[in-house]
C-alpha cells in the first residue's frame, strides 16, 4: 500500500539497467509494500487510524516536498494543489485511510487481496471512462478474479468476516483504483513533488477528521508497536518502497513495474501469518490463489486499442 498510483508514467531511461539493480529494486517494491498492510494493522491496534495516517502523511510529505525542492522542482501552481487535493484525496484517504480503518477488524493478509483487485476496477473504470477496451484473455482475468472475490468472502469461504468492514475494505480498493484513474489527468507535475503534495493534503484531511471525529489519542496510543509501525511505514513503505518503484517506472517495462499487484498480497499473506499468528486455511489459500491468477492474467494480457 504505497502512496503513488499504478497508473504513473514515466519515460524510459536509455540506458539498460543492470539486472541486480532491477532485482534489488523489485524486491524492494515487492517486500516493503507487500508488509505495509502488517505494519498498519500492527500500528492501528492502539492508535486510531486517522491519527496513524495524518502522522504518516504529513510526515513523509513533507520529507518528499524537501527533497523537491533540493532537486529544484518547479513550484506547483495553485491548479496543481487542488488536483493532489482531491486525488490525495480519493487516494490516501478514501482508500488507504480507511483500509487502515479495517485492518482493525480484518486480518491483513486478507485485506491486501482487497488491493489486488484494485487494477480490475481500474480496467473497468478505464473502460467507462476513457473507452479502453478489454481482450478477451483480460476479460476472462477479471471475472476469474471477481469470482475468487466472490467465493472468498461468500458463506462457503468460511472466513466470518465482519459485514462493514468487508464492504468498507472493497470500497477502499475502488476508491484507489478511481483515484489512480484520475490521476491520469493531472500529468504537468513532477511525480515526486506530487505524491508528497498528494500526502500533505491528505493529511491536513486526516488531522481535521480525527479532531472533529474525537479520534481517541493518547500517551497509550503510542505503544511501540505503533512506533514501529509507523517508522516503517513513513519510511520503508513511502519513502524507500516508492523510490523503488519509481525507478523501475523510468527503466523497466510497466507490465514488470507492476507485478507488485499480485505479489504484494502473497507477501502480506505470509508476514500475516508467519509474525502476526493470522489464520491461514484452505479456503483462504484457494480463494487467494483464484484471485491472484486472474489479476496476473488480466495484466499480462495486451489491451485493445480504446474507442473512438
Amino acid at each position: 500500500m504505497g502512496a503513488v498510483s499504478d497508473c504513473s508514467r514515466v519515460a524510459a531511461s536509455a540506458r539498460v539497467p543492470r539486472p541486480l539493480s532491477v532485482a534489488l529494486a523489485l524486491a524492494a517494491v515487492y517486500v516493503l509494500w507487500g508488509s505495509t498492510a502488517p505494519a498498519m494493522r500492527v500500528a492501528v491496534a492502539t492508535l486510531s487510524p486517522w491519527w496513524m495516517a495524518a502522522i504518516r502523511f504529513s510526515v513523509a510529505g513533507g520529507l518528499l516536498w524537501i527533497y523537491s525542492r533540493a532537486r529544484g522542482a518547479p513550484l506547483p501552481r495553485k491548479g496543481d494543489w487542488l488536483a493532489a487535493a482531491l486525488t490525495g484525496f480519493i487516494l490516501l484517504v478514501l482508500g488507504n485511510s480507511v483500509f487502515a480503518w479495517c485492518l482493525q477488524y480484518i486480518p491483513s493478509g486478507i485485506g491486501s487481496l482487497f488491493f489486488a483487485l484494485s487494477p480490475m476496477w481500474m480496467a473497468i473504470l478505464g473502460f467507462f471512462m476513457y473507452g479502453e477496451r478489454l481482450s478477451l484473455p483480460a476479460t476472462a482475468g477479471l471475472l476469474l478474479g471477481l469470482a475468487g472475490m466472490i467465493y472468498l468472502y461468500s458463506p462457503s469461504g468460511a472466513q466470518d468476516l465482519p459485514l462493514l468492514p468487508t464492504v468498507l475494505g472493497v470500497f477502499s480498493s475502488m476508491a484507489w483504483a478511481l483515484g489512480s484513474v484520475i490521476q491520469r489527468r493531472f500529468t504537468r507535475t513532477d511525480y515526486v513533488q506530487m505524491s508528497g503534495m498528494q500526502m500533505l493534503a491528505a493529511a491536513a484531511m486526516l488531522y481535521a477528521f480525527a479532531l472533529l471525529s474525537r479520534a481517541p489519542l493518547g500517551a497509550d496510543s503510542f505503544a511501540p508497536g505503533a512506533i514501529w509501525g509507523l517508522v516503517y511505514l513513513i519510511f520503508f513503505g513511502s519513502i524507500v518502497g516508492f523510490s523503488a518503484y519509481l525507478w523501475l517506472m523510468r527503466h523497466v517495462p510497466t507490465t514488470l513495474a507492476s507485478t507488485y499487484s499480485y505479489v504484494n498480497p502473497v507477501v502480506s499473506l505470509c508476514v500475516g501469518v508467519g509474525l502476526l499468528h493470522e489464520r491461514l486455511d484452505w479456503n483462504m489459500l484457494l480463494g487467494a490463489a483464484v484471485i491472484l491468477a486472474g489479476v496476473a492474467l488480466m495484466m499480462t494480457s495486451p489491451k485493445r486499442a480504446a474507442s473512438a
